[in-house]
């Protein structure tokens, strides 16, 4: 990476004494070349900047879930042969690293000067929660269909988004 960096580095400084002389030289307007033309590109926000806040809160609550259910297990609390410890924890850390979803992804859609935070809110908490809870409600009925044991009773099923919509 040192490497790769001091030859980024060199080409920018030629780039650089380059278009100085050009101007010094011409004194005129010249046709942009090279990295000038990716500037404009770069620190331009993105169309669908709500979208992008959400995805970018929803990686860092998950990332902060994982982070949590590791620590859970490295102290010994969830450990592989109580499943339903393990879950468990993982649901309460998630229901709690929601505002930390939330936060991120509010500060990073005002960082992009937007305007419509309710829905870049809404947006966020609703990106992996909606699919998942979907995903989760079929599964259920599915086990339901088959008489399974592990199908989730309904009153299990509101106690778990009651919790969620802490």
């Amino acid at each position: 990476t040192g490497f790769l960096a001091t030859i980024l580095m060199r080409v920018l400084k030629n780039d650089f004494s380059r278009y100085a002389r050009m101007e010094e030289e011409q004194g005129l307007e010249v046709e942009e070349s090279g990295w000038k033309l990716v500037h404009g590109d770069v620190f331009r926000f993105p169309e669908q900047r709500e979208l992008f806040c959400a995805v970018l809160g929803n990686g860092v609550q998950l990332l902060c879930m994982v982070a949590g259910v590791l620590f859970l297990a490295c102290l010994g609390v969830a450990t592989h042969n109580n499943r339903g410890a393990l879950l468990v924890s993982a649901l309460l850390i998630f229901a709690f690293t929601s505002g930390i979803n939330g936060y991120v992804s509010g500060s990073m859609y005002s960082k992009m000067e937007g305007t419509n935070w309710v829905w870049n809110l809404l947006l966020s908490y609703f990106l992996f929660l909606g699919p998942l809870f979907v995903m989760a409600t079929f599964l259920n009925f599915v086990a339901v269909a088959y008489n399974s044991s592990t199908a989730l009773p309904f009153g299990t099923i509101v106690i778990i988004l009651l919790i969620l919509t802490l």
